[in-house]
């Protein structure tokens, strides 16, 4: 007995160690999650800019080059989108700055505020603090324009430039702000500017702060990026490329892919308009110098290498699922191909076929390298996709490349990916283990909205709630609670869970089921909470097949530890099964209950469904655990 203690102390105090990690890298990551997902915001602006001035520009090169005749109107319409365009990705630094705040705070309109006064306020502090330094040299009366470099300059203020990074940050201040002081009470003669209103204050005077130390340790930094630069563009330029695809496909899983573009696309690289204005970044630079589009190895496998696998799931699925499979494929690569969008393929293999991933993150990041070694530059904004190909074909280098390469790559994933299959027999979609499932049969958008909540574990399980391109991301406090296969058979085509930060990939209609379920929790009641039992589903019918299940030769042994941590008879009223894989426990109190050791005697997951009820998660064989229990509890004596 004595020894079962220490066991269960030391496992205790082992767990307690772990948990308290895993609930360190769970906050960490819930926040870069978040920071990837604010980024979405800004970089959705992209696309609108880079069209106005992409087709201007395109289309008033081609008048020059080719000596077009063109009606007047038609010319100052090219101009007007040009010009249109342009100021959008000078303003990026604020955009970004703006995107990051609302994205942090739920969007709020007081943090964009906040978010701008405190831009505002960086920028005016670093001029002058680079002034004092000698780093910025104004324009001087008694020398030449041409022989001097104008200073960098924003919104008319001369300052030293930090690119997006410093919109990044002033926007992750403002919004931090923000859920600090939002509610804050003043003193009944100041109380005009309590609340709310004190956020731009205090992000203005948090922004001195900010922009201080930015002015010393910003410089440094710019010079690393701009040495680092230097070679990626002009030096080994396709080991950049090659290590940003590769790196690039490797955090998508975790939605961080975001966080690492931006660097690339924004800084890396530095080119002079016309005008003298200098821009950063590969992607800024692509309208004025095409020969910085060196990210088009990404046009490879979006538009033609994941068809390929698409085509190669579909091949080898059973013939009995190949019109189901291949509706899904259908869809998944199309959308690739036109847009660039590629999670809804990805996740279709992801987690159920991981080595096919590695696979893809090879394959995908030699594109880029090949690519430009054969000397395409590509440009885009939005992502590698068909239409991003149509609208820029005009600026871009040998953009026939696409077209010669691509059916390779699509030959190429096709071959890599049905030779793993079949080699590892690899469980893609349409070739799983017959298993009783639930299948989708419809339902009004509210009832579709309830049943996403619902297996999220309930509006009371549900802590942050916000969606990107293709994911729902879902904070809960009870993994347990959550029904990953029940999310799956509501279309997930995967289910990331890092710690209690859940994705769910719903492809592009992540964002109207973010709405959705929004406005359900809005008006919803007790509706949108789990009952004790099974809730009934509205858009699912009960499956009409079970898989004969083995049965577990331990289970006495197992339910007599469960019966001792859960306190014996004397706190035990109620055992019963809920549903294929959960046992309901009804006791008189919960001080008894010992967790840590249920969980190291095979209990997967506690549920506290009342203060009195516990769902137990246990496998399959909950019916067996069930019976096992009420006959266990039948032989004990009975206290009072």
């Amino acid at each position: 007995m004595s020894t079962m203690a220490t066991q269960s102390e030391t496992t205790s105090g082992s767990t307690g160690a772990n948990d308290e990690k895993a609930g360190i890298g769970s906050r960490i990551f819930g926040e870069m999650q978040r920071l990837g997902k604010s980024l979405m915001l800004p970089v959705s602006v992209l696309p609108v800019a880079g069209i106005l001035l992409g087709v201007g520009m395109a289309s008033l090169k081609g008048i020059e080059t080719n000596g077009w005749q063109v009606p007047q109107a038609v010319t100052l319409l090219f101009q007007i989108m040009q010009n249109s365009g342009d100021p959008i990705f000078a303003a990026l630094p604020l955009i970004f700055a703006i995107g990051v705040a609302l994205g942090m705070t739920k969007n709020d309109g007081v943090s964009a505020l906040a978010a701008t006064v405190g831009f505002l306020v960086m920028i005016a502090t670093m001029g002058v603090i680079g002034k004092a330094r000698g780093i910025i040299v104004p324009l001087s009366d008694k020398l030449p324009k041409a022989e001097q470099k104008p200073p960098f300059s924003m919104f008319g203020i001369d300052t030293i430039s930090t690119g997006v990074f410093g919109g990044i940050i002033i926007g992750l201040v403002a919004g931090y702000l923000f859920n600090k002081y939002y509610r804050i009470s003043l003193p009944p003669y100041l109380g005009f500017f309590a609340g709310k209103r004190f956020v731009p204050i205090v992000t203005a005077f948090a922004a001195i702060a900010v922009g201080v130390v930015l002015a010393f340790v910003w410089p440094p930094i710019q010079n690393g990026i701009n040495s680092f630069g230097a070679w990626a563009s002009n030096s080994q330029t396709w080991a950049a490329v090659w290590l940003y695809g590769t790196v690039e496909r490797s955090l998508i899983p975790f939605g961080l892919h975001h966080i690492w573009n931006a660097p690339f696309f924004y800084e890396l690289g530095e080119c002079t308009k016309p005008d003298g204005t200098v821009l950063h970044g590969w992607l800024n630079c692509f309208y004025y110098k095409p020969e910085y589009g060196v990210l088009g190895g990404g046009f490879l496998f979006k538009m033609f290498g994941l068809p390929g696998a698409a085509l190669a799931i579909w091949k080898t699925s059973k013939p009995e699922n190949r019109v189901r499979v291949g509706s899904i494929m259908f869809s998944a690569a199309l959308t690739s191909f036109l847009t660039g969008i590629t999670e809804p393929l990805e996740f279709s293999f992801m987690f159920v076929a991981p080595l096919l991933y590695v696979a893809h993150i090879i394959l995908a990041g030699l594109s880029f390298p090949i690519m430009f070694l054969l000397g395409g530059r590509l440009g885009y904004t939005f992502s590698q996709g068909g239409i991003d190909y149509l609208l820029y074909f005009a600026l871009d280098q040998k953009p026939w490349l696409v077209l010669l390469v691509g059916p390779i790559y699509f030959v190429l994933y096709f071959v890599v990916f049905s030779t793993l299959i079949k080699w590892r027999n690899l469980k893609t979609p349409g070739r799983e283990d017959a298993v009783a499932e639930t299948a989708a049969v419809g339902g009004s958008t509210n009832d579709f909205a309830r049943q996403l909540v619902l297996a999220f574990g309930g509006r009371s399980n549900i802590t942050d709630l916000d969606a990107c391109i293709t994911r729902l991301r879902v904070g809960v406090k009870d993994v347990s609670r959550a029904d990953q296969a029940k999310l799956k058979a509501l279309g997930a085509a995967g289910v990331l869970l890092v710690g209690r930060n859940m994705q769910a990939i719903f492809g592009t209609r992540s964002e109207n089921l973010k709405t959705d379920m929004e406005e359900y929790l809005a008006t919803a009641g007790d509706d949108a909470e789990l009952s004790e039992s099974d809730v009934a589903d509205v858009v699912y019918e009960a499956p009409t097949t079970v898989q004969p299940k083995l049965r577990d030769p331990e289970a006495p042994q197992k339910v007599e530890i469960w019966l001792g941590a859960l306190g014996h008879r004397s706190n035990i009223v109620k055992v019963e099964e809920a549903g294929e894989t959960r046992l309901r426990i009804v006791i008189r109190e919960n001080a008894p209950v010992d967790e840590d050791a249920l969980r190291a005697a095979g209990v997967m997951g506690i549920a506290h469904i009342t203060d009195t009820t516990l769902h137990l998660i246990v496998g399959l064989n909950a019916d067996q655990y069930a019976t096992e229990m009420r006959a266990q509890l039948s032989k004990e004596p009975k206290t009072v």
